[in-house]
């Protein structure tokens, strides 16, 4: 009887915890234990025709991408950068331009009262989890949800030394292995400003921003956990002329590209996708339960 009693016990102990399991995720499986996300600022997909950036066009060949990701209105860096993290459109989340307060009141917020980003899911959902944004734009770190975050760091006066952005980037991935990290790199968007789109200097800022790329994927081997990781490359904009913010395809049409861990290899992504799919495809990678709010789909890039 002791023996049957101690069987009985042992069950229930056993069925608890994987019910206590199950519902933290519902049973889902993270497909990487790394997602690192690096969004070059003012990268339209026009650029790809004929820029010299082996390096992207390579990570493009290793897993999926599409030159099609379309913004959300208007074009311009907020709202974009937002939603990508945020999975919503601007008629939810307030976002409506550069401003890093809503324009009006979202449709749902946190304890925090921010929009839920995948970083508040994270720390949610599994609180121990280190992540942390990289950024050269400060107000990047609007969107982010900071307080979700373990570590943030913004390299003011980057177009001063450039290579600032990825020193703490790399250092930062080799020392602490973040679950989620977003690298924010702003060069190709002053560029764009400053010289035009599709103009020398632009070009030569998207060939030195694929140099960075090459350099912080290098980072993410010697750390140890490119074979558990997911890379994304992904933009807020193009530019038509010196400026964005208007529905011109120039404007409107921005690369993503996804390689590593449980990612399909050589296929160009036919799929609709708008930039709140970009958080929901994190959100898959890393088995998060996502809030009602959010619009996103994940894309089908999955093996």
């Amino acid at each position: 009887m002791k023996k049957i009693l101690l069987s009985i016990v042992a069950l229930l102990t056993l069925g608890a915890a994987m019910f206590v399991a199950t519902s933290c995720n519902n049973g889902k499986k993270a497909i990487a234990k790394h997602v690192i996300i690096i969004g070059l600022d003012g990268w339209g997909s026009y650029s790809m025709d004929s820029a010299q950036a082996p390096n992207i066009r390579q990570f493009m060949a290793e897993g999926c991408y599409t030159l099609f990701k379309r913004t959300i209105r208007p074009s311009d860096s907020g709202p974009n950068w937002a939603a990508q993290m945020n999975g919503t459109p601007l008629e939810s989340s307030g976002y409506t331009g550069n401003d890093p307060n809503p324009s009006f009141k979202p449709l749902f917020l946190t304890e925090h009262n921010e929009q839920p980003t995948f970083f508040h899911l994270m720390r949610q959902q599994h609180p121990d989890a280190e992540t942390g944004v990289v950024c050269e734009w400060g107000d990047f770190l609007n969107y982010a949800d900071t307080l979700c975050l373990s570590y943030y760091k913004r390299i003011a006066h980057a177009s001063e030394n450039p290579e600032k952005i990825v020193e703490e980037s790399t250092k930062y991935i080799k020392e602490k292995k973040p679950a989620l990290l977003f690298i924010h790199i702003d060069a190709i968007d002053h560029a764009g400003h400053a010289f035009g789109r599709g103009t020398p200097e632009y070009y030569a800022a998207l060939e030195h921003a694929d140099g960075q790329v090459a350099q912080i994927v290098e980072a993410v081997k010697e750390a140890g956990i490119y074979d558990d990781s997911v890379i994304i490359l992904t933009s807020d904009h193009g530019h038509n002329g010196t400026g964005h913010g208007g529905d011109s395809l120039y404007e409107i049409e921005t690369p993503f590209v996804i390689w590593g861990k449980g990612i399909k290899k050589g296929e160009e992504i036919t799929e609709t996708m708008i930039q709140y799919d970009v958080a929901a495809t994190v959100a898959k990678i890393l088995a998060l339960e996502t809030p009602q709010s959010w619009r996103g789909v994940p894309m089908n890039v999955f093996k």
